[in-house]
């Protein structure tokens, strides 16, 4: 935790949003589609873009991450449009559910195995029955790109690889591509990238 807390610290200690303050534009997509009035998650929201975006539209959020400065200007970034929201300060290998959750989203949740599939499964395992899972993530073919993401091969997705680890699990798949899209998001992703995206349904 320490070392991915350092980490993110230091990118999120800098001025200003590196991400930007503009949702995610496939997350965006399906808050807009939610039913009014959800309890919704965002695991690894760093500086609460999505987080707000959520807030704006009514729904009552979370946001978890592991760099406190990160959650700080979620945090401000609420307050600054008069919101309010619940942070969750812990790394994702320390995180232990206490509630459910109408929808749990994330983008760009740079994870490895087995860390991730744990991951995937505590999310359904604290969905409603009914409830969603979106999420934008790099794809493998994101890795000689210079528009972000990480330069670790572990780090990145692939459809096949998702497909596999929601097999064993309480959901049906709803949406699942690898696409290639145009990001501009702050100064951390700006150009063209190529993405997995998913979106999945709790039995």
């Amino acid at each position: 935790m320490n070392d991915q807390r350092e980490f993110w610290n230091e990118r999120f200690g800098r001025e200003g949003y590196f991400y930007g303050t503009t949702p995610n534009r496939y997350l965006a997509s399906h808050i807009d589609a939610l039913p009014p009035h959800q309890t919704v998650l965002f695991l690894g929201e760093g500086e609460g873009r999505n987080a707000v975006y959520a807030l704006e539209r009514g729904h009552t959020v979370t946001a978890l991450d592991a760099a406190e400065i990160g959650l700080a200007k979620t945090a401000m970034l609420a307050q600054s449009k008069g919101l309010e929201l619940s942070l969750i300060h812990t790394d994702l290998e320390f995180w232990n559910p206490t509630q459910h959750y109408d929808a749990i989203m994330c983008s760009f949740l740079h994870l490895i195995e087995p860390l991730r599939s744990e991951v995937f499964a505590k999310s359904l395992a604290h969905l409603n029955t009914g409830g969603v899972f979106v999420g934008e993530f790099f794809s493998i073919h994101q890795l000689p790109k210079n528009t972000g993401g990480p330069k670790d091969l572990d780090l990145l997705y692939t459809a096949d690889q998702l497909s596999s680890i929601l097999a064993v699990l309480p959901c049906e798949i709803l949406e699942l591509c690898e696409i290639e899209t145009q990001l501009h998001e702050g100064t951390g992703h700006n150009g063209e990238a190529s993405v997995v995206r998913l979106k999945v349904q709790k039995r």
